[in-house]
């Protein structure tokens, strides 16, 4: 099966925005190096994979990706295996796939992020800027809209926006990272629960909590919220998980 790569979502532009790109020099510690092809499409991959974007049967094969981004081959190839390394792909003879994690693994995941995630959620609530929370608003008012229509994937972006705003004003970078490549990994697992929904419910309920929490700058409070939200998603999953 060939990827499903579609440029209505702006899946290719993100990668081929960079191909060749020059930029000019500028003074300061703010300058960064440009991204390489495989970290481009490192992140492309990651991305579709964090919005729920690839699913169990879709087959990814290096050759057609590169042919379709109008690169070589190997920069694809070594883009895939980071991800199969980081334990959300895996290689098969045709290709590469998500890979199936079973129940243990992912119970194991919700208990580290009962470990770390509260001490995120205080970092970040004494950082909260008027432009994140306004960004966490919009996004827990499209889980709301998401939710009312029944529309899961919509709701899963519309989740992964808040969690990304927040994320982004944890103090300790390493963590965040941390918790994000585990937040991935049980990606498909949210996929499933999500379409419940009494579930999304129960999300949205707990989001617009934890934002007042933010908003008030409670990072305790914010903390305690994290682990009931951890452990209502731990609940959600055992009741509708699958290996």
């Amino acid at each position: 099966m060939r990827p499903r790569l579609d440029s209505k979502r702006g899946d290719l532009a993100v990668v081929k925005k960079g191909l060749g790109q020059k930029r000019a020099i500028q003074r300061g510690p703010a300058v960064s190096k440009p991204k390489n092809l495989r970290e481009q499409v490192y992140d492309l991959m990651r991305d579709r994979i964090a919005h729920g974007q690839l699913t169990f049967d879709e087959r990814l094969v290096d050759l057609d990706i590169a042919a379709a981004l109008n690169i070589s081959r190997m920069p694809v190839r070594e883009a895939l295996m980071q991800l199969v390394h980081e334990g959300m792909l895996e290689s098969t003879s045709r290709g590469f796939v998500l890979r199936r994690i079973s129940r243990q693994e992912v119970a194991d995941i919700f208990e580290i992020r009962r470990l770390l995630e509260p001490s995120a959620a205080a970092s970040a609530a004494t950082h909260m800027t008027p432009a994140v929370l306004q960004k966490l608003e919009a996004a827990i008012n499209d889980c709301a809209h998401a939710s009312e229509t029944g529309d899961t994937t919509a709701f899963i972006l519309s989740n992964a926006a808040f969690r990304g705003a927040w994320l982004a004003q944890v103090e300790n970078v390493s963590l965040a990272r941390a918790l994000t490549r585990y937040i991935d990994h049980v990606q498909a697992v949210r996929l499933k629960t999500l379409s419940n929904k009494d579930v999304r419910k129960d999300v949205l309920q707990r989001l617009r909590a934890i934002y007042k929490a933010f908003r008030a700058g409670k990072g305790a409070e914010a903390a305690a919220l994290f682990i009931k939200h951890v452990d209502a998603a731990a609940i959600a999953f055992q009741a509708e998980g699958e290996d």
